[in-house]
């Protein structure tokens, strides 16, 4: 399967898409899932008020592309967001990941699950194509209310050391996603650890300058070196401060005391084996969890504590226009008029559970209209996956 593992069915869909729009666009499709994350003390915060916690794809260093049943399973297992690193500092172009983030982006959305993009490797000489990557990628996805951006990972050595040409880069950074995607959550700094302590940190906000608008931005860290009290003691005091953190990369399995410590201090947090194989999957994603101790009220399902209704959302039920997938999916709360025509495949509730789901028939069998599993279920569901007539 070429290009990392892009499905057949996603390439159909680009295609298929393709000639709604401009070269380069993205078309998702169907509508946001979940709305702008906020920022309250040291946290930031989804739409429900829920903390960010999450696994990873590592595209800078080609590990396989989520399959597209993983992003339900991964919700399923208690997390509701993805670390993406899109890109890096290579012979490819800008742009070259384009059709793997764009089915991330429409996979997390599907799922109302989070996603952070980030571009790769770590400090560098250069920064040119770091702000080559921001001019392509900040409007691709300005719309889309459930991305987030991380400038770069891990552009300075360490809090102490990070020389001016990287804080630079992220003020630069700043200003051209802020010129395209103003709505966007951007996380800033990224540093490598955090060994140095906390007066290093103030000091690169403060370089910053004021046009870093904290209300809508926030800092990212990574959980390397650094002792737990030394990190707790860092979200605690920066939190207080008005600097909301986030450590978007730590060895949880080789250092799984760190989980606890970053739930202790109210941040959002992702874990980097969530980034290969098999540590990718629930039951590994579980198994860490629970040797932890660890629990949360998950966005869906019910692990690791029972699901508890979180507030509607808002969704509009049409079909963009011009826009023609081969399979879709709408959220919201439904009743059976309220559906455009399409035949179903699957439907699940509130909690992310499947409450039906088509079973293989003869060759040419007639899947039923939306609104006829609408009407047998006798129920409102949350998404619903069809093809549209």
């Amino acid at each position: 399967m070429a290009r990392w593992g892009v499905c057949i069915r996603t390439a159909a869909f680009l295609a298929i898409t393709a000639g709604a729009a401009a070269a380069g666009d993205f078309i998702p499709g169907g509508p946001n899932t979940r709305g702008r994350v906020s920022v309250s003390g040291p946290a930031v915060l989804t739409d429900w008020g829920t903390r960010l916690r999450g696994g990873c794809w590592c595209g800078d260093c080609h590990s396989p592309l989520f399959a597209r049943q993983e992003m339900f399973d991964m919700k399923m297992a208690g997390l509701n967001a993805l670390h993406v690193y899109a890109e890096k500092n290579d012979d490819k172009p800008v742009g070259f990941e384009a059709e793997n983030i764009d089915s991330l982006v429409e996979w997390c959305r599907q799922e109302s699950l989070y996603i952070v993009i980030t571009f790769g490797n770590s400090r560098l000489s250069d920064f040119s194509k770091v702000l080559e990557f921001w001019r392509f990628y900040g409007p691709r996805y300005a719309e889309m209310t459930h991305v987030i951006y991380e400038e770069k990972n891990e552009g300075c050595a360490k809090t102490a050391i990070c020389e001016e040409p990287a804080k630079q880069m992220y003020r630069d950074v700043y200003k051209i996603i802020r010129e395209v995607a103003p709505e966007t959550h951007v996380m800033l700094l990224s540093h490598s650890n955090i060994q140095q302590g906390i007066p290093p940190l103030y000091t690169d906000i403060q370089w910053l300058g004021p046009e870093i608008d904290w209300t809508n931005a926030s800092i990212a860290y990574h959980g390397y070196g650094a002792s737990p009290a030394l990190q707790e003691q860092a979200c605690n005091d920066l939190g207080s401060s008005g600097y909301a953190m986030s450590c978007t990369e730590f060895p949880f399995a080789g250092a799984g005391s760190l989980a606890p410590v970053y739930e202790r201090a109210g941040i959002s947090y992702f874990w980097f084996e969530g980034c290969w194989g098999g540590a990718r999957t629930p039951g590994a994603m579980k198994g860490y969890l629970s040797r932890l101790n660890l629990s949360w009220q998950p966005d869906f399902g019910d692990w690791p504590q029972p699901h508890v209704d979180h507030p509607e959302p808002t969704i509009a039920l049409h079909r963009p226009q011009g826009v023609l997938p081969l399979e879709t999916a709408l959220t919201g709360r439904f009743t059976a008029g309220s559906l455009p025509p399409g035949t179903i495949h699957a439907a699940y509730d509130l909690s992310g559970k499947l409450v039906w789901k088509q079973k293989p028939g003869a060759a040419g069998a007639v899947r039923p209209e939306a609104a006829d599993i609408l009407s047998m279920l006798g129920s409102k569901v949350l998404l619903l996956r069809y093809s549209p007539h």
